[in-house]
């Protein structure tokens, strides 16, 4: 059997907001250890609403 304990970054969003890098969306985001978190900013949920739609 094989262990490893692996660091991570989880990233939440505030109440109504989404987390984005400007390519992935999320309400939580999971990252290694080391990962730039300087990327993910938050938007509102009302701006994600219309980003889904363009795309749709």
């Amino acid at each position: 059997m094989k262990k490893e304990t692996i660091k991570q970054i989880i990233l939440t969003a505030d109440e109504g907001m989404y987390l984005t890098n400007g390519e992935a969306y999320g309400k939580t985001v999971v990252l290694p250890e080391g990962a730039d978190v300087t990327v993910w900013y938050e938007i509102t949920e009302q701006a994600y609403d219309e980003i889904d739609k363009a795309v749709s």
